[in-house]
């Protein structure tokens, strides 16, 4: 039949699941969801995947893990940033290929790709990282490729080939640094919505960097490719409530394409004997 012959094609080409004519993508509330990624991705059934639940009371202190140079991530005059909703998550891409990562024990310098959000429809939930089983209101996360390849899809597939620096998100006080990229979330209200945001220093997003753990992983949507050393930072970033609600807003709008814009965030994956450490001489052994 013509439809199955075309299916198959398809599914050679993409790699995207797809059942009697019908196209099937992954998604969290619609199309393929989180527990059945694997069917569209065998990448996502690997044993060494992300996110994870980081139990402090399992967690080996490293005395070798160094502090990060993040000098290069305070340019902000000429640096082009776009902000993207993509129909998973809010985007942000930045082009500039001097943003640069070195220290914190990265075997050499990463380029900064992107960085994006998972947040849920409370307070109490959002982040796809756990602290001792609990999430917080949302996750930052900081996509960055190893200097060896020009881009994160050239890396995506390689050991090592990216680097990610989390950082978890709870209410607090107004935050200034983020307020070009919230005021600019109704301007991206559907799917594929882009707009040009006024530059910004990615430090002045950060809380403080010194300390974080570390562990080995995979990227957290498919297609799960176990290439990523995950840096996940200990100390919070904080917005106000009401930052915090325009992100639950997009999700709430009922346009076609904002389905996976609310609780947009996988679930923790099984450690499978893999060791997180940190340089936290405090954390060691804490329950």
């Amino acid at each position: 039949m013509l439809l199955g012959s075309t299916c198959i094609v398809y599914i050679l080409l993409t790699g995207i699941h797809c059942t009697s004519g019908f196209v099937h993508t992954w998604g969290y509330h619609h199309g393929v969801m989180p527990k059945r990624w694997g069917v569209l991705y065998s990448t996502c059934e690997g044993k060494h995947q992300s996110p994870i639940d980081i139990r402090k009371r399992d967690v080996v202190y490293d005395q070798n893990l160094q502090l990060f140079n993040l000098n290069d991530l305070d340019r902000i005059d000429d640096v082009m940033a776009k902000l993207e909703n993509n129909g998973h998550s809010v985007v942000v891409h930045l082009s500039d290929k001097r943003l640069r990562v070195t220290g914190g024990s990265l075997p050499g310098a990463y380029n900064v790709s992107q960085f994006h959000f998972h947040w849920g429809s409370v307070n109490s939930q959002g982040s796809e990282h756990k602290i001792n089983g609990r999430h917080s209101s949302m996750e930052m996360h900081l996509v960055m490729h190893s200097d060896k390849f020009k881009s994160v899809k050239e890396a995506m597939n390689t050991t090592n080939g990216l680097a990610v620096l989390g950082f978890f998100i709870d209410v607090g006080d107004y935050n200034d640094e983020f307020e070009s990229i919230i005021r600019n979330l109704r301007n991206i209200q559907h799917k594929n919505d882009s707009v040009i945001i006024k530059a910004l220093s990615l430090t002045d997003l950060f809380p403080q960097t010194t300390y974080y753990y570390r562990y080995s992983g995979s990227l957290t949507t498919p297609p799960c490719y176990e290439s990523v050393i995950w840096t996940v930072f200990v100390n919070h970033i904080y917005i106000s409530q009401y930052q915090l609600d325009q992100f639950h807003s997009l999700g709430k709008n009922h346009f076609k394409g904002s389905e996976d814009l609310i609780n947009n965030y996988r679930n923790p994956q099984p450690l499978n004997g893999r060791r997180v450490t940190t340089n936290v001489r405090l954390l060691y052994g804490e329950s």
